[in-house]
Formats: structure tokens, sequence, C-alpha cells
């Protein structure tokens, strides 16, 4: 499949990896990619995304003056077959909580990695494709406005020795919601975690982990979660610090991050 896709093109099997990566996760940064990779410098990374970049493939936006971030296009897709929403357009917002969720996907890439679990994930906009399917943009977007509760920001699959799967509904918060969208979304995680497989989920979950910062945001979970029959499988954490002070060699296979030059560390 993958010879078949290459046949007449200039683009290598790492190419379509990149794509696919950036097709998934909506918005990446190019040290995503070399974390992802494990691509020994910066440089490599930009080099190629330079050429996906110029074959219109993937297109770069800066934000807040300081933030470069990478998008995959409707070409990539379709070169690709990636069943994934593309992003038209990067707000702060969006992107910040983009970024996040994909650092926490390769946070628990390197943990299973190193001890020994097959951990896989589906993003959001894989979620939102399959869920919402093909149509115009307005029939599109009355879709997911009528389902954007019902859709997780990604679902974890961690996998044991034994072979048992761990199917978990992921929620990354930024910000803290009204009351009354937590109890409705609550009510909808207990029938989940009843195991029930509802009209329009994909999965049925055997837990609910939300992550987030904010203590106000801890405590709203913790509230209504205890209402529900299935609490004990709803849990809020923090965002590892790993993460938020930028220590990746602490969880990097092999105890060490690639080298960047002077200036890149925001890309």
């Amino acid at each position: 499949m993958m010879f078949s896709m290459l046949k007449y093109t200039s683009l290598k099997e790492k190419d379509v990896e990149y794509l696919t990566f950036i097709l998934r996760n909506g918005v990446v940064t190019a040290k995503q990619v070399m974390l992802k990779f494990q691509e020994p410098n910066i440089q490599r990374v930009y080099r190629r995304l330079k050429k996906l970049e110029s074959k219109k493939y993937v297109k770069y936006e800066r934000l807040a003056h300081k933030l470069g971030v990478f998008m995959g296009t409707i070409e990539a897709r379709k070169f690709t077959n990636i069943n994934a929403t593309v992003p038209t357009k990067a707000t702060v917002y969006t992107m910040q909580h983009d970024l996040l969720l994909t650092d926490l996907i390769l946070y628990y890439e390197f943990q299973a990695e190193k001890q020994g679990v097959e951990f896989k994930y589906r993003t959001e906009r894989e979620i939102r494709h399959s869920m919402i399917g093909k149509g115009d943009n307005q029939s599109k977007l009355k879709a997911y406005n009528e389902n954007r509760d019902r859709i997780p920001d990604a679902v974890f699959f961690f996998k044991s020795p034994e072979g048992t799967v761990t199917t978990t509904w992921v929620e990354l918060e930024l910000n803290k919601k009204e009351r009354k969208r937590y109890d409705e979304k609550f009510q909808l995680f207990d029938s989940l975690l009843s195991n029930e497989r509802l009209e329009n989920q994909p999965y049925s979950y055997d837990q609910v982990i939300y992550f987030a910062e904010d203590v106000g945001i801890h405590n709203v979970v913790n509230e209504a979660r205890q209402r529900l029959i299935n609490a004990n499988k709803i849990s809020v954490r923090k965002i590892p610090s790993v993460i938020l002070e930028d220590r990746w060699e602490e969880v990097i296979p092999g105890g060490s991050i690639p080298e960047q030059t002077e200036g890149t560390t925001t890309n």
C-alpha cells in the first residue's frame, strides 16, 4: 500500500509518516515532530516540513508572534487517505489545546514504550470525522455542535502484557465550563461506563480521565462524579510536569532529546 502510494511521487515513506502524524493530531510544532520520530536534530525536521509545505501538503502558521505550528491540508488527507477533519485555521485557544493533547499522547507513548505496554490512540479529529461523516460545511458544523459533548478529546487504549485492553475517554480541560454542561456530560459517562454501547459512540469505555491544571476544574469534576454509580471510574489529574516544564529527557526512550539550535525552541 505504502509503495503504490509513493511510486509516482517524490515523497518518501518518512514523509507519509510525518503527514499521518500531523493530520491525526491537527496542529503540531516542529519539536513535537522531532520528539515523535526521535530525529537527531531539529534542522532535519524543518527540511522535511518545508518540502511538504512546498508541495501544499502542510501549511505553516505563526501565532502570538512567537509560536510556529504546522497543519495538514485537504490535499494531504486525499493523498494519505487519513480519515480526520482538517483544521482550516488555528486560534490561540484551539492551538494550545491541540498542542497539549499531542504532548499528552507523546508522553503516554514514551511511558508505554519504557514499561513494555502497548499504547494506541484515536484523536478527536479522527472520531469527529467518523461520527459526523461527509456533507457540506454547514451541515457538518450543525452535526458537530449537536454532538460536541459526546466526542472525547482523545481515546487512549492501554493493552496489558496479559492482553487486556483498557479503553479510556480523555478530556483535556483548559477552562471551566458551566456546571450544567458537566452534569449532562457526566450522565453520558455513567451510561457509557455501565457497559452501554450508545448510539453514535464508536466504543464502550472502561474509564474517563480529565487532565486539568485549574483547581476549580478538579473540584467541579470531583463533585459531579460523586453522584454517579460509576464514580470510581472517573478521575481528574494534573497535566504531567514533564510536559509543562519541557523535561522530555525524563520520559523519552534513551533518556535524551535531540539537539535544537538557537531560536528553534518555540517551534
